[in-house]
């Protein structure tokens, strides 16, 4: 029995000894306080009413987090049916992260507008925004060891990580003040910009090139469990395209002239916002440089209800990402007959707020199973309270 929970390494979810060959594809978008219908209609380029973005805007706290995840890829493994055997797997996979903290001013700034601010100095940081896109190639042990009372799950994985994209904006200080009349804008703005690579448009790319890794213990007697698990924990170096833009400056901004009966017969043609760009941005020159890979460490237990294979679970997973909250969990699984299994969850923390996971599993035999799910039950049900949504498939073949 295994269960999803959260972006779980696939190859450590099953420990049945012989070959398997699976594939895989999950994606997620989380918030704490922006609403799935409005981050759909904002997909869709519909009109946002007033009456969606004051509800969204009540759900925001001082500060607020996001994060998004695209990964898909294939595997393979064998695990040994001796004791003494060692087994092996080997994956690939392409990964797209995004995440992201801003303060609530910033959002209705956005959505509103800055005259309902007129007359005050208000304070739009901190803003932390970060992309990420690389590819994996791992490899790893599996291994294991069957003792009087239980059996210990020991894996170990190494992967070469080739970067794509990288994008990184830290905004430490930013203030805005709007006259009464509308006659100027006043402001500070601190932080920094970096990016690598922006412009390729390279399917396979090694624009970046690192190591992260992977490692599993668990122990599983006949009536509970428990394991840690650690993924995606390494680094990426940066070296092709590389761009910095240092921000710092206190600004005034009173509008911009306009000749009406400009030449040519376009009125804007005079306009330039180049001087005040250049009072705030600085480009510096780059050799290089490192990022760290937003990887997951996980402890979970269980407990088997009953001989049936209805098992209670339970965890907490934290995440190394700028806003990530340390993400706990409780759910059970259970058969259902035929080869249908059944697995649901509630959750809170990470990226988002409150979630609702449901996960139906098919076992065709001892050769197939399909595994369909989500995490975010809520975001589809309820998408004008729910902030987060996600689903995810896996095909694996066994022999």
């Amino acid at each position: 029995m295994s269960s999803n929970a959260q972006f779980r390494n696939t190859v450590y979810s099953n420990w049945d000894s012989g070959y398997a060959v699976g594939a895989f594809g999950r994606y997620q978008a989380s918030s704490n306080a922006i609403t799935s219908n409005l981050l759909w209609k904002v997909y869709q380029g519909k009109f946002l009413d007033r009456n969606l973005r004051d509800k969204v805007s009540g759900m925001h706290s001082k500060m607020n987090r996001f994060g998004v995840d695209l990964d898909y890829g294939i595997y393979a493994r064998h695990i040994p049916d001796s004791v003494k055997g060692i087994g092996w797997f080997v994956k690939i996979a392409d990964r797209t992260h995004i995440d992201g903290k801003y303060p609530k001013n910033l959002f209705d700034v956005a959505m509103f507008g800055n005259a309902q601010f007129a007359g005050q100095n208000i304070k739009l940081s901190p803003i932390n925004l970060n992309l990420l896109m690389y590819s994996q190639f791992e490899v790893g042990i599996l291994k294991n060891i069957k003792k009087t009372n239980g059996t210990w799950n020991i894996g170990f994985g190494l992967s070469l990580l080739t970067g794509k994209k990288n994008l990184n904006l830290k905004i430490d200080e930013a203030e805005l003040y709007t006259d009464p009349d509308g006659e100027y804008l006043q402001g500070v703005l601190q932080g920094t910009y970096r990016s690598a690579s922006l412009s390729s448009g390279q399917y396979i790319a090694t624009n970046g090139l690192g190591f992260s890794g992977s490692l599993n213990i668990g122990y599983n007697a006949a009536k509970w469990g428990i394991k840690f698990e650690a993924d995606d924990l390494g680094l990426i170096s940066w070296k092709k395209d590389l761009k910095q833009t240092d921000l710092d400056s206190a600004f005034t901004f009173e509008g911009v002239d306009v000749n009406l009966f400009a030449a040519g017969g376009n009125p804007f043609n005079s306009a330039n916002l180049d001087s005040v760009v250049s009072g705030v941005a600085t480009n510096v020159k780059l050799d290089k440089y490192i990022t760290s890979v937003p990887g997951r460490m996980r402890l979970e237990g269980h407990y088997n209800l009953n001989e049936k294979k209805w098992r209670l679970y339970f965890g907490v997973q934290y995440r190394i990402a700028p806003g990530y909250i340390p993400y706990a969990y409780v759910g059970t699984n259970s058969p259902l007959g035929k080869g249908f299994f059944i697995d649901g969850r509630f959750a809170y923390g990470g990226f988002g707020s409150w979630n609702l996971g449901l996960e139906f599993r098919k076992r065709f035999g001892e050769t197939f199973e399909v595994k369909l799910g989500t995490n975010n039950l809520e975001g589809y049900l309820l998408p004008m309270v729910g902030t987060s949504q996600s689903a995810y498939v896996s095909l694996v073949g066994f022999f």
